[in-house]
């Protein structure tokens, strides 16, 4: 986190909790509600996020200082710590939505929404065919853009990602919720 957001959270330690109002999507865009509501964003019947009265965080510089300062409690809710105030994360789909790319530099990469790399661990496909990763970061969800690159890579009989240059992964299936599988909470204040 910024020194200064910890400065401030030493200086104000019981400053409330702000609930309902920031949210992760499931392509790695923050969404900011334009007014009050419930302290659970709504969803539709899919489960996604219903952005009817919200808008998407378009200041790059903010969106950096919100990555910059997002972090997970031991129960598994995330936040954004905004100074003294914790801003509690509603999550589409993951805490963390990542990307894969390939430089000539730096070969492949993972890159969360934050522009933090990371490890993969393990790979797991959901019943709706979306890529799931243990990163060494959390739970997190492949970006839908890059699914075409993935699917470039696997073995034969699809159970494998085999980067060129990396050690074959093999991809599980789960049947369970992935917040369960992975530990996180998709709505901090439910």
């Amino acid at each position: 986190m910024d020194p200064a957001v910890l400065q401030a959270m030493a200086r104000w330690p019981h400053v409330p909790r702000c609930t309902g109002w920031l949210a992760l999507d499931q392509r790695g865009q923050w969404w900011m509600r334009n007014h009050a509501g419930p302290a659970v964003w709504p969803r539709d019947a899919h489960g996604r996020l219903d952005k009817t009265d919200a808008g998407p965080v378009l200041h790059d510089g903010l969106a950096a200082f919100i990555g910059r300062n997002y972090a997970a409690d031991a129960n598994g809710s995330w936040f954004f710590q905004n100074g003294p105030q914790r801003v509690d994360v509603s999550l589409e789909a993951a805490p963390w939505i990542v990307r894969l790319q390939h430089t000539a530099q730096d070969g492949w990469l993972w890159r969360t929404q934050t522009q933090l790399t990371c490890a993969v661990e393990s790979l797991w496909l959901d019943a709706l065919g979306q890529v799931w990763l243990r990163t060494d970061r959390g739970g997190a969800l492949l970006h839908s853009n890059d699914i075409p690159l993935f699917a470039d890579h696997l073995d034969a009989q699809g159970t494998q990602l085999r980067l060129p240059g990396a050690q074959p992964l093999p991809i599980g299936q789960f049947s369970s919720a992935p917040a369960a599988f992975f530990g996180f909470q998709p709505d901090p204040a439910a």
